[in-house]
């Protein structure tokens, strides 16, 4: 399912999702260049996060539109601010960050780098 980043959804009683790393082999993204151990750190919070988990979903199984690698369909958040806004994010976008030089916004990146539980 594609989002591009930052895409505000609109849920029920004020809460917003705002989506990040929902790529779709059509729509361009953002990559990140050179640094590849940036993508390794974010990733291995990311994976951190999920594993302590902020708030997980699993939805089956998911395919990656650019390798068709499969992987979970698992998604996670973070909440950001008063707590109804929310950062949405899938499993995949550590095989997109690591396998296909994804970068996701800049505050997404600095919302894992400060997250604490």
């Amino acid at each position: 399912m594609y989002f591009p980043d930052l895409h505000i959804e609109e849920l029920h009683f004020g809460v917003k999702a705002i989506k990040v790393g929902w790529l779709d082999s059509t729509q361009p993204y953002k990559k990140a260049g050179d640094d590849p151990r940036t993508l390794e750190k974010i990733a291995a919070l990311i994976t951190k996060l999920e594993e302590i988990g902020p708030a997980v979903f699993t939805r089956g199984f998911h395919v990656c539109p650019f390798c068709r690698d499969k992987t979970s369909s698992t998604q996670f958040t973070i909440k950001i601010g008063d707590g109804k806004t929310f950062y949405d994010a899938p499993h995949m976008i550590i095989h997109y960050m690591l396998a296909h030089d994804y970068m996701p916004p800049q505050e997404f990146i600095d919302a894992v780098m400060n997250y604490k539980k």
